[in-house]
């Protein structure tokens, strides 16, 4: 008889209530395969998280706090208890299953003692790094290519550690994993010229579409009671929402700079125009950029502008039923499991072309501004404020289409698939 195959689910950001703490999409997709895998027991699962670390575990929303170096330490201090935790399980009948990149453990010591290993790519950090680090003056193929190059050298003596856990810590995940998941075909077309060697085969793409979070219309009607107390809205203003931690990459500041232009034209809307940004500041750039979008915000004179906090459960709900337009500004975005959450709700979307929201976005629910140089995306966010404010009907139709689509994109189904995947591994 077939002994039944362990998944051991490596997950650092798993364990916290996400309620709570902004820890992005990685986590909440984390959180929602234990629950699917949970009730469906495809096979027998262990999550391994931060409470691994006993008295040094991160607490609470140490992790989108921590600097630079302190996060590397946290991976480090992660990745070596992880590890002695995974060989102590038998790998002839255990997968493991990553869900982060530098805060996976030392896959070449599993791979070497035959752990099949499958890594979820929730985001590309030499893609992300070179974007905001290094502000895209070199691609992510040609790093990797320098990096392999300095390893031959035999200078990788030289690197800080915090840039292995970007270069090393991906190509080691690559090179040792059974299996790469990813949420959408422009990552695996990115990892196949960053990693000439990599098998497209090995490559699964896999959206993860949404989730249903059920919540009682009693505590939503509240919550937007709450939120009309506190904030002004002015009567017949247009209603904006944006909903993602407060983080360079997220686009914040390119909406409140077409908002600044939008104002000194004369076709700006006489009504007014109100913006709830949603959201708290995460990780390393986090606080600086909130401090610069709300300097940002208060500059503008015929614009309302709301920092309502993180948003989770109720409030989440009640603000998508409360806007008219969802705006999805991101610079880089694997996926957007946000504007998937928008979709679901019945919002029409205007959005910046990101790899992520090419994956999902379609021309009837609403506008994707074309790709432009970044002095041009203000611009190009006004004409699509304009094009979608006019018509309340026609954006009203467009949420309803948008809805229907995103109701199809089950995650459950998502969870399924990679459980099957899984399971064939050791079959």
């Amino acid at each position: 008889m077939r002994i039944m195959t362990k998944v051991l689910y490596a997950a650092a950001h798993s364990g916290f209530n996400l309620g709570e703490v902004p820890l992005g999409g990685g986590a909440a997709v984390a959180q929602h395969l234990v629950e699917e895998w949970g009730k469906a027991k495809p096979f027998e699962l262990k999550v391994l998280g931060p409470s691994l670390l006993k008295e040094s575990a991160p607490q609470q929303k140490d992790l989108v706090r921590y600097s630079e170096l302190q996060y590397a330490r946290f991976c480090r201090q992660f990745e070596k208890r992880l590890t002695e935790t995974i060989l102590q399980y038998d790998p002839a009948n255990t997968v493991v299953l990553c869900n982060d990149v530098s805060e996976g453990p030392d896959f070449k010591t599993l791979a070497e003692k035959g752990y099949s290993i499958f890594t979820i790519y929730h985001v590309d950090v030499v893609d992300y790094f070179t974007t905001f680090y290094l502000h895209s003056w070199l691609k992510p193929d040609t790093t990797t290519s320098l990096y392999r190059k300095i390893c031959r050298l035999g200078l990788a003596w030289a690197v800080p550690d915090v840039l292995k856990l970007v270069w090393e810590k991906q190509e080691s995940s690559v090179r040792y994993s059974k299996g790469l998941v990813v949420p959408s075909q422009r990552m695996k077309e990115i990892l196949l010229r960053c990693y000439p060697d990599l098998e497209a085969s090995r490559v699964h793409v896999l959206p993860w579409g949404v989730w249903e979070e059920p919540i009682a219309s009693q505590g939503i009607e509240m919550a937007k009671s709450q939120i009309l107390k506190a904030y002004l809205i002015p009567e017949g203003a247009s209603v904006l929402l944006m909903l993602s931690r407060i983080s360079p990459e997220k686009g914040q500041d390119r909406l409140l700079k077409a908002l600044a232009m939008w104002e000194s034209r004369t076709d700006y809307p006489t009504q007014g125009v109100c913006l709830f940004i949603a959201g708290e500041a995460a990780y390393m750039m986090g606080k600086k950029y909130e401090n610069e979008l709300r300097k940002m915000a208060s500059s503008l004179k015929r614009t309302q502008v709301h920092f309502v906090g993180y948003a989770a459960g109720a409030k989440k709900k009640a603000l998508f039923e409360m806007a008219d337009l969802y705006v999805f500004p991101s610079k880089h975005e694997s996926y957007g499991l946000t504007l998937l959450e928008a979709l679901h709700a019945g919002l029409p979307v205007l959005t910046t072309p990101s790899y992520g929201a090419k994956e999902v976005f379609k021309p009837e629910f609403g506008d994707m501004i074309a790709m432009g140089s970044e002095p041009s995306v203000p611009g190009l966010l006004v004409e699509g404020l304009k094009r979608l404010l006019v018509d309340r009907a026609r954006l009203q139709g467009m949420g309803e289409v948008a809805s229907v689509w995103a109701k199809s994109q089950n995650f459950s189904n998502v969870a399924s698939a990679l459980a099957v995947l899984l399971g064939s591994e050791k079959a």
